[in-house]
């Protein structure tokens, strides 16, 4: 009768430890959504409920705020990568951390345009979804912006960026192949000067200008 009791001990622990190994963003079914200034994270420990963290903001540095750690980068990290951090973090005072973190607010995503466009700005991605529909929301292009080598930044969550070349005249036109790039939450899109015909050049005054982009 015993052996039995601790046969059925043994299986729910598992079962419970099964369920929370697994628990990811049910909020965001994307994984790959990146981490927000503003959102509010949910962080539980397996075992250790006492550091559970039901409701924490991510601060305008991008950091949040736990027990027993040092504050940790949250901003431009996915769910799952946040979750690695903190389980690395905590190794050194737990043993064998096992923690669960979901996105449960978040702030609309956005992407921004600037450089030589009538209306430069942050968008609500929800109302541009690709690089021809923001550059059409924020009223077209200059008569000096450069159409073949629009910029499109993507934040790497590394604190770079993953840059490429888009010609959205390729796009427009009918006959070619060239399809509208969709965009990403957190994306920003550079409309360089028509004189800037280097896609390095066009890059680097992307970067100077990102301080005071808007």
């Amino acid at each position: 009768m015993r052996l039995i009791l601790l046969t059925l001990s043994f299986c729910f622990i598992f079962f419970s430890f099964e369920v929370f190994a697994q628990e990811k963003d049910k909020s965001l079914p994307d994984g790959s959504y990146r981490i927000q200034k503003g959102d509010k994270l949910s962080v539980k420990f397996f075992s250790h409920p006492e550091l559970n963290e039901p409701s924490v903001i991510v601060r305008p540095d991008g950091f949040i705020s736990l027990q027993i750690i040092d504050d940790i980068r949250a901003e431009g990290r996915t769910a799952l990568e946040l979750k690695a951090d903190l389980e690395k973090a905590y190794n050194e005072t737990l043993l064998n951390p096992i923690i669960s973190v979901a996105v449960i607010e978040f702030v609309a995503p956005r992407v921004f345009i600037g450089g030589q466009i009538k209306n430069a700005g942050r968008y609500d991605l929800r109302d541009a979804k690709t690089i021809v529909q923001v550059v059409f929301l924020a009223g077209g292009f200059t008569e000096d912006a450069n159409r073949k080598m629009v910029i499109l930044a993507r934040p790497d969550g590394k604190g770079d960026w993953q840059t490429q070349a888009v010609n959205v005249m390729k796009i427009l036109d009918k006959k070619s192949p060239e399809k509208d790039v969709e965009l990403r939450d957190g994306d920003y899109i550079f409309i360089p000067d028509s004189k800037i015909s280097q896609f390095n050049k066009a890059v680097e005054t992307f970067r100077g200008l990102l301080p005071r982009f808007f």
